[in-house]
């Protein structure tokens, strides 16, 4: 009878832990699914010309930006900026909303690129470490964080993406990991395997060969993601643990789930999943959890050598912990920094606009991309994804610096000396999630007007010109002039280059082939942006100048 028992009882515990290995697996083979899907959309955005269409397009049909719709925390912090509801992040982000109020932060553990990345990283390079007691002390940062970067949505600042998770991979991708890995590829060219199996590392089919992506920030998007995996060095999944405010966020969402840790009476009290937790959400004494902390990652359920702990549909509440020990007075303190942040952006000479145009005033070297909403409703919806930057197939979008002041930090500018807007492109408009760029069709780009070029007559070689004396000639802006915006009219009996105001869009391509260097002699100025007029008007303003004609 005993030795019967003890069969079952050894049955029953082998298919018990073959059960809890099955669901491991599963949740190990979602996150590395989840990871090469966000791999395969970032790749996405290396567009191919299609010969049929004369133009550059993307080679997936699916939203490359799938990441960033679904992100709750982005959607939350632009609609409540922009006070604007954004009908694609809204309807992408709500299932995710949905499941973690009754799965709890299931997103952290089985889905976040970024979080995998973290395993990954601590897997690989800190497997051998030494387990550490939890660490709780700065578990409630990235609730004040999430404190601080909602208040300031609502004071209209935009400041979320500097801490998402899903930027912070997204950029450190675009402006670092793309550029070297395609530098690489470059050099290794010759090689058939990175020439038949890789061609987007050396060549994008719409540039020459010899062009690369450069980006400026590259190594302040590096050094953040690199920190944020090298914080394992601390302990497991540090940045998720204390900083992350979308796990704050979504972490406040599971308060009420319905799938959540037991343990059953047959716990001896052993301390062996305690260390193996790697959010710390298993408390001083095992059987308590803080469910607003737990990705459900299963390491408690392996590691329980008498299989007493359970992650199960229920609303049983032993052991189950969901309130937030928050300091008021921190909590305040961090809706204030986020209220000033967002005041301060707001009132600094930067953000300053002409009162008729509403135009920044502050950099005339503000060229936003085609089909982007007025500035300051630019700047609230844009949550500095970096995507239009990487799809722009010259290479012109760059990551704003001083140029849209502290509100506008990171958000897209065309640097026409680095690439210009090309004619027949517009994959910069299929690739906003928050819809800060507009769609706009190919044919509608002749009165998108984005800017004005300007000739300094004092290095133009034909403001400089004289036939007695010099026999240089220079036609190269009005050569290259995709909407014919050059014209030429006779000064002092010889013939001077202008431009036609209502046909000049500002796309950049007369600055970035004037040979003069290293200033170019036609320069894009933002003065001609007329992003504050409907299609309409700007529809008009160019007819204007053909009726004119």
């Amino acid at each position: 009878m005993v030795h019967s028992i003890n069969m079952a009882d050894n049955n029953w515990k082998a298919s018990r832990r073959t059960k809890l290995l099955t669901v491991r697996n599963l949740r190990r083979t979602t996150q590395v699914l989840c990871f090469v899907g966000f791999v395969y959309l970032f790749l996405a955005t290396v567009h191919r010309f299609d010969t049929n269409l004369n133009r550059p397009v993307l080679p997936s049909r699916a939203p490359i930006d799938t990441f960033f719709r679904i992100d709750p925390l982005l959607g939350l912090s632009a609609m409540l900026s922009a006070r604007r509801v954004i009908e694609v992040m809204l309807v992408y982000a709500l299932p995710v909303v949905l499941l973690s109020i009754v799965a709890g932060r299931f997103f952290c553990g089985w889905i976040c690129p970024l979080g995998t990345a973290i395993d990954a990283t601590s897997t690989i390079f800190f497997r051998n470490r030494r387990a550490a007691e939890p660490n709780r002390h700065f578990a409630n940062v990235k609730y004040y964080v999430l404190a601080a970067i909602i208040t300031a949505a609502v004071f209209g600042g935009q400041i979320a993406y500097f801490l998402d998770p899903i930027t912070i991979i997204t950029r450190a991708f675009t402006f670092s990991i793309y550029p070297v890995a395609q530098l690489t590829g470059r050099s290794f060219g010759h090689s058939e395997f990175i020439s038949e199996r890789l061609p987007f590392l050396i060549s994008n089919t719409y540039l020459p060969n010899d062009v690369l992506y450069y980006y400026r920030l590259n190594f302040v998007a590096a050094a953040m993601l690199i920190g944020v995996l090298g914080a394992e060095v601390i302990s497991r999944r540090f940045w998720c643990r204390n900083l992350c405010p979308l796990g704050a966020m979504l972490g406040v969402m599971s308060r009420f789930s319905v799938v959540r840790r037991l343990v059953a009476n047959t716990c001896v009290a052993c301390p062996m999943c305690m260390p193996k937790c790697k959010m710390g959400a298993i408390l001083d004494n095992p059987t308590q959890y803080q469910a607003n902390e737990c990705i459900y990652c299963y390491n408690c359920t392996q590691t329980c050598p008498t299989l007493s702990t359970r992650i199960v549909p229920t609303i049983r509440k032993e052991g189950y912990r969901s309130t937030l020990d928050l300091s008021r007075r921190r909590t305040v303190l961090a809706m204030g920094a986020g209220a000033l942040v967002a005041v301060m952006a707001r009132t600094n000479i930067a953000a300053k606009t002409a009162v008729d145009s509403k135009i920044k005033v502050s950099d005339a070297g503000l060229i936003r991309p085609p089909g982007s909403l007025p500035e300051e409703e630019f700047v609230d919806r844009c949550i500095r994804c970096s995507e239009c930057m990487k799809v722009c197939p010259t290479g012109g979008l760059q990551p704003a610096l001083t140029e849209a002041g502290l509100e506008g930090l990171w958000t897209p500018v065309l640097v026409p000396r680095i690439g210009e807007c090309a004619q027949n492109c517009n994959l910069c408009s299929q690739v906003c999630s928050s819809q800060a760029i507009q769609r706009f069709e190919i044919d509608e780009k002749p009165h998108i007007y984005i800017g004005t070029a300007a000739i300094d007559r004092s290095l133009c070689i034909m403001w400089n010109f004289d036939e007695c004396k010099s026999s240089k000639r220079c036609l190269v802006c009005d050569e290259c002039c995709s909407y014919r915006a050059v014209y030429w009219q006779y000064v002092d009996d010889i013939k001077r280059p202008f431009i036609d105001e209502h046909k000049c869009v500002g796309c950049g391509i007369c600055e970035n082939k004037c040979p003069i260097q290293p200033i170019s002699a036609i320069r894009v100025f933002s003065y001609g942006d007329q992003r504050h007029k409907t299609r309409e008007e700007q529809k008009a303003f160019y007819e204007s100048g053909q009726r004119k004609e």
